[in-house]
């Protein structure tokens, strides 16, 4: 039953993505904060939109740049013979686009696929997922979903005397 959910909420933005390959791009894939590519379309594998959004984000590494993704900048460089895009929506999903032609247009493009997508994740927010079926005898939360809480403890090491 999980999955189908999955399906039923990312087939919006698997749409989105193929919409955007008919209007010229010749790839484009949202990629989680995991490196786990969530959906894809054009000409990309699966396994290659992280590197590939993380080899842009080397080129144009700076200072800023988490804080310029985060405030809704496009980042784009060329890659041997084509020019792929990286944007982030929402905080939650790289958007990870190769240009069919560098052009002001398709830059464009990857923007409003980025805005797209966003919009949809502010709306996908409110559903609720159900639990994991853990089996029988259901004792409580998984280990993953406690709250973590951290404390720093300093113990001096002291050696053994002779």
């Amino acid at each position: 039953m999980l999955s189908d959910v999955r399906r039923r909420v990312m087939a919006p933005f698997q749409a989105a993505l193929d919409r955007a390959i008919e209007d010229g791009l010749a790839a484009a894939a949202l990629v989680d904060r995991n490196g786990k590519t969530v959906a894809l379309a054009g000409a990309l594998d699966e396994d290659i939109a992280m590197p590939l959004a993380a080899l842009v984000m080397y080129r144009v590494k700076s200072e800023d740049l988490a804080s310029r993704l985060f405030a809704g900048e496009v980042v784009s460089v060329t890659l041997d013979d084509r020019e792929v895009a990286v944007g982030v929506a929402r905080r939650q999903l790289f958007v990870v686009a190769v240009l069919g032609a560098s052009s002001d247009a398709m830059h464009d493009r990857v923007r409003e696929l980025r805005d797209h997508i966003s919009r949809m994740l502010a709306d996908v927010q409110g559903i609720a997922l159900p639990p994991r079926s853990r089996g029988g005898g259901d004792s409580g939360p998984d280990p993953a979903e406690l709250a973590l809480a951290e404390y720093g403890v300093t113990v001096p090491r002291t050696r053994g005397k002779a």
